[in-house]
């Protein structure tokens, strides 16, 4: 009766489910699904096929330059145009939209599903290189931390320009920087110090404790805290970015404010199945003006005449998304811990707002 109201099925909306009107759900139910992952999988085929172009142009650069290209990227080259690689993303894609609660409910319109894809085949791949032999990873990351030394550093960096909640614990600059005279950026920097040590200290911890829960081998914990922490960075926004639509739309103005913040969680905490769940969160507000690609390109072409386009300030660039780290052990009876993330959320909304008109203009 639960998923018939969920659904929304008139048929199974009174009284107890018959038969025939649970049969007719299941089956709405599954040609919703067939339908969206059948969509899903033309849309990986189209995205797959962007980055292999991108990937032979990248490729046949270097070999005009001949300069000899670094093994991370002949790594992701190689994921990108070999024939077997690209199968195979095509079909964890189609997997996980046939798992996705969401996807089972609703036909998903084409941009909402390419962001949800899109964004977790990357989120997936960032963490399974981790779990890949060094010479074979796609990235060159580097790792600090207070506790540990398996922190992204670019998390470090950047932590007072983001907004933080981890365990409940809530971590911000936002607002301290500016409310405060500084003498020679002695104190400013003391003061970014502090605070980068106590949330990579709380965030340790928070980690470390989900780890001795899951009883992880030291390799274990240290690639999950690496893969987590990334995530908690500028590779997750820059995944955000990549996967969405709202990236496309280059905003500014005189009273533009972006935010960015980050939420890591537990879920099912203490139980068997317990995982870690990160919310990230991108919003653009404030801005007036904008630039798209195809306008870019116009106006460095010289065919475009003007500046950007103008919208009022009302207007908003959102995205967001919600993913779970999952800890099971390897195939082949080694004892060997993978981290697996999976996108449970995502939203990706662009809301450009004409200028408003003054009464009597």
């Amino acid at each position: 009766m639960l998923l018939a109201k969920a659904l929304g099925w008139s048929q199974c909306q009174g009284g107890e489910i018959g038969t025939d009107a649970f049969n007719s759900c299941i089956s709405v139910e599954s040609s919703v699904l067939s339908r969206n992952c059948h969509a899903a999988r033309n849309l990986m085929k189209e995205v797959l096929a962007e980055l292999s172009e991108q990937c032979l142009e990248e490729e046949e650069q270097y070999a005009r330059s001949s300069a000899e290209p670094p093994q991370k990227k002949r790594n992701r080259w190689a994921a990108y145009t070999r024939k077997d690689r690209i199968q195979a993303f095509i079909a964890e894609s189609v997997l996980f939209v046939k798992q996705h609660p969401e996807c089972r409910l609703r036909l998903m319109g084409t941009p909402q599903l390419r962001f949800l894809v899109l964004l977790q085949h990357l989120f997936a791949e960032d963490v399974a290189d981790f779990f890949r032999a060094e010479e074979e990873r796609k990235h060159t990351d580097t790792f600090e931390g207070v506790l540990t030394d398996a922190v992204n550093s670019q998390l470090v960096k950047d932590a007072h320009r983001s907004e933080w909640t981890v365990d409940e614990r809530s971590f911000t600059m936002q607002g301290a920087l500016s409310e405060r005279s500084f003498q020679a950026g002695d104190d400013r920097k003391r003061m970014i110090s502090t605070f980068q040590k106590d949330l990579v200290t709380t965030l340790e911890t928070m980690l470390l404790d989900f780890c001795q829960r899951r009883h992880l081998s030291q390799d274990g914990q240290r690639r999950l805290i690496q893969a987590v922490t990334t995530q908690m960075s500028q590779c997750g926004l820059a995944n955000l970015d990549r996967a969405s639509q709202a990236a496309k739309y280059f905003v500014s103005g005189q009273g533009l404010e972006q935010r960015t913040a980050y939420n890591l969680s537990l879920m099912d905490a203490g139980l068997p199945d317990e995982c870690l769940k990160l919310s990230l969160l991108c919003m653009k507000t404030g801005f007036s003006q904008y630039h798209t690609e195809e306008s870019l390109e116009q106006l460095n072409s010289g065919g475009r005449e003007g500046g950007p386009e103008t919208c009022d300030p009302s207007s908003y660039l959102y995205q967001y998304a919600t993913v779970l780290f999952q800890v099971r052990q390897a195939g082949g009876g080694d004892g060997r811990e993978v981290t697996r993330c999976v996108v449970i959320d995502a939203l990706d909304e662009v809301n450009l707002e004409p200028v408003m008109l003054s009464e009597g203009i």
